[in-house]
Formats: C-alpha cells, structure tokens, sequence
C-alpha cells in the first residue's frame, strides 16, 4: 500500500512536469491540495475496498486489470471529491490524463517487481506444513497446491490408508537430510537439525513430497521435527486414533481440517480458504496482521537499540572475560526457536570454556523439576571454586543481566523478539510432553512472563509451562509492554536471579 501510494504521488509530480515544465509542484496550492487527496483516497479504497486480497496469486494480466480498477477507482473519488466540496482551483485536465496513464504504468511495474521479491523472501522462509490424509487426498490436495500455495512448503505427508499401516511406507523418511541427500538412518537428523527417530526409513514420496509418518507415529514425527502447521484431510470412513486432533492442538501447532468435524480444536478457530480448501483452522492464539507488524516494528526498534547498547558493554566486558578466562568473548549455542526451528543464540561468555561438557556431571545437583536446568552454586562459572561457593565474574554478569545482551543480534535477524517464551536447547526439547510443545509455537523471547514473575525462584518447569502458555495465550502489545517494564525493574533490583 505505502509502494502504491508512492508510485501515484510520483506519478502526478511526473505529470505535473510533463505539462507544465515545472518540477515545483508544491508552490502551486490546487495541485498540492490533490496530492494530499490521492493519499488520503488511496489508502481508504486500498482497506475499505480489499484491493490487495490474493494480490500475490494473480498473474500479469490479472494484476493489470486490478491496477486498472484501483487507479480509476481514485482517481475517479478524487474527482467527485473536487467537484462536490468545491475547495480548489480547477486543475489542468491533461495532469489528471497524465497521471492516469502514469500511474497504471509505474504501480503495475511496482507490484511486478515487488511481489516476485516477495515471492523469493517466502521461498527463503516459508510456513511448514504437514498434509494428513489417504494417497488419494494428497494427490488431489498437492496437485491443487502446485498453482496457488506460495506462503507454504508441504514438509511431510502422514498417510491414513491402510497402506501406510501394513509397512508399506516409511514411518518416516528419516534417511533425507535438510538438503534432500540420503544419509544412514543412524546419522539421519530432521529438518530442525534434532536427531531422528529410529524406525523403518524408506524412501517414498508422493509428487515429491516424502510420506515421514503414519498416524500412530505422527506425535513422534511432531516431537522431532519443524512444523507450523497441519492440514487434516481425513476421507470418509477413515478412524483417526483417540484423541489425535486434540493432541495436536495441545501442542500448540496451528491445525486446518478439511472434512472431519471440528468440535475436538481449541477453542481460537474459525473457517478460512486455503487454495480453495474451505477448511477449519485452529489456533492456540489468533492475532492480527496490524498487531504482527507493530510487535515485529517493535523488535526492530528496540533489537538496534539493544544491539548499541551490546557494543558498548562489550568494549568493557569482553576485556573482563578475556582476562577471566582466556578464550572467546561470546558463547554460541543451538536453542530451538518457533515451531521447532534451531538457531544460534548468543551470549556474553560467564562459564568456563568446558562447562558444557561438565553439565552431565552436576544433573543430579539440578534445582529445576522437568526439563530444565539450572544449580545456584555453579562451579562452571567463571570466578567459582570448584564447590561453586565463590562468586566472581560470570556470576556479575548473570547477576546483571549483561550476557543477555547479545541476543539482540537474534531478535534483529527475526529469529527471537524482545518478548517471548525462554528458549529451550534441543536436550531439554527432546524430553518434552506434548503440551510442552506449545511453548514452542511461537518465537522466544529474552523476556518473558516467567522471566518477570520469578526467574529463578520457580523451580518447577511446569510452572514455566503454564506461565508461557498462559503469556500466549492472553498476548497483546500492552502485556508485551507491561512486561519490557517489569524486566527493567527485575534487572535493576536483581529479584530472582542467581
């Protein structure tokens, strides 16, 4: 809309030019007085009138069509807005002819331009979609996919046919790589980059697509993959085992269904069209695409504020942690992002360069109940006697906050936002239930609703569960807000770290 908007107000300037010579449009009051008429006209009809709905579906010739129409649509408004309120000097009828003409030209070749970027941006990122249905169903749903599914990647196909029961199909492929090589099934890694599950791994795909699980592997499947969302289409007839759905959801995993009825989805869920399948979509929590933008502008925002702030310490602090303990200034470590997807955090450096590696030896010492780990005297830290008791640099830097910092660097890069659910390592994934999972549905955080009502004095993690699910649950940019707060005054007091 604002590329749009643009390209129409540089069309009438061009316009303005062409006829009269001139590029000094703002000293001539009418012609001022339009440009702010066509803004303000442009972005009503492009709300009010779904002007850009499917806009990433249409072909050349139907993108043109739809220019044609938006740009009549304004400039006939603008016209009818002149001559009703009568407030202007009557303008040149050949600039009106000109930018008629101008803009259909200049915003067709934006949005061409434009949308083939975007088109590249989702082919880089797409939303990860598992289709569950008999051969048949896939076929027919992958064949009308091919056409109109841009923003998806179909990731999998979990079978329901008897086939897939008897052995003839994988449990899953799990002899692919990420990149599509084969590799031994004992060396095999998921999408995610987690290990695999063992089991039967046999290639076999439909249109391409691999056949990864049968129904009663697919929450296995799902434990150890990046999914973003499932697709049932469940032929009639066909028994799904107890309580799959509602499984499914309690992940956290955003579900369509095609067919079967809809009464077993949470309770956020409402009836969309995807490639033409009227299906039933639920979410764990429904939000809007306005309150997407302005939480992801505010990551932006405060990640490059973060991320100066980040340089500044680190002219102080890398020193320190050098001088400590020789070695590198920041710790890198995989962690498991939204739905399943593995990144790099980072971290300013506060344990030894082992500590890794010692964190078998202290399990039984771990203070958390579940999958979590976290011991208040310990000895990987830097500036700790070998009992833990001494505290020294690393627990400063803990104390404080300061080895956060560098994960503004992964709230730029889209992988975390200021606000979000703790990360997780694969380990601790790995022995997850599968509510644990909804923790997991959306992008972590380095704060959070956990972070903010205890940090370290919950010692339970499935306190940390319900604390994240009920954070997802209940968000809004205020809560997100309300929570940037508190994590100021948690960081200055030191309530609950250790």
């Amino acid at each position: 809309m604002i590329l749009d908007l643009v390209c129409f107000l540089l069309s009438f300037w061009l316009a303005f030019y062409i006829h009269l010579d001139s590029w000094e449009i703002w000293q001539e009051q009418t012609y001022r007085n339009i440009l702010i008429i066509i803004a303000l006209v442009h972005i009503c009809v492009s709300i009010f009138d779904s002007a850009y709905k499917s806009i990433l579906r249409r072909g050349y010739l139907k993108e043109f069509t739809a220019v044609i129409k938006h740009v009549a649509f304004v400039i006939a408004v603008m016209l009818i807005l002149m001559f009703f309120l009568k407030i202007f000097d009557t303008p040149s009828r050949m600039v009106i002819a000109y930018t008629t003409v101008i803009s259909l030209i200049v915003i067709w070749t934006e949005r061409t331009i434009w949308k083939k970027f975007i088109h590249h941006r989702l082919k880089k990122n797409p939303r990860l979609l598992l289709l569950v249905s008999d051969r048949n169903g896939a076929e027919r749903i992958l064949q009308q996919f091919q056409d109109q599914m841009l923003d998806f990647q179909v990731k999998g196909i979990v079978l329901t046919s008897p086939e897939a029961e008897s052995g003839r199909t994988a449990t899953f492929n799990a002899a692919r790589t990420e990149s599509g090589r084969s590799a031994t099934p004992s060396a095999a890694r998921t999408e995610s980059g987690m290990p695999a599950i063992s089991g039967a791994a046999q290639t076999h795909t439909i249109y391409g697509v691999p056949v990864v699980a049968t129904t009663d592997t697919l929450m296995d499947y799902l434990l150890k993959t990046a999914i973003d969302e499932i697709l049932f289409s469940i032929p009639s007839g066909v028994k799904l085992p107890p309580d799959l759905i509602r499984q499914c959801s309690l992940t956290g995993i955003t579900l369509h269904l095609e067919v079967i009825a809809s009464d077993e989805l949470a309770e956020a869920r409402y009836e969309e069209d995807i490639a033409g399948l009227t299906v039933m979509t639920s979410y764990l929590k429904l939000i809007t695409t306005g309150q997407a933008f302005f939480k992801r502008t505010l990551d932006i925002l405060g990640g490059i504020v973060g991320f100066l702030i980040t340089g500044i310490l680190f002219l102080f602090v890398a020193p320190a942690i050098y001088i400590s303990n020789p070695g590198p200034i920041f710790f890198a470590q995989e962690r498991v992002g939204k739905n399943g997807r593995i990144f790099k955090l980072y971290k300013f450096r506060s344990m030894y360069q082992d500590a890794e590696e010692r964190k078998a030896d202290l399990m039984e010492k771990n203070e958390m109940k579940g999958q979590m780990f976290k011991i208040e005297n310990d000895p990987r830290i830097i500036g700790s006697d070998p009992d833990g008791t001494r505290h020294g640099l690393g627990h400063f830097i803990r104390k404080t906050s300061i080895d956060e910092f560098p994960q503004f660097w992964n709230v730029i890069k889209g992988e975390m936002s200021l606000v979000g659910t703790r990360p997780p390592t694969t380990g601790e994934v790995s022995g997850y239930n599968m509510y644990h999972r909804a923790r997991l549905a959306i992008k972590p955080g380095i704060t959070g609703l956990w972070q903010v009502s205890g940090r370290s004095d919950i010692d339970d993690f499935e306190e940390v569960v319900k604390l994240d699910t009920q954070y997802i649950q209940n968000w809004s940019l205020s809560l997100d807000i309300k929570i940037l707060v508190k994590t100021v005054f948690v960081i200055l007091t030191g309530k609950g770290s250790k």
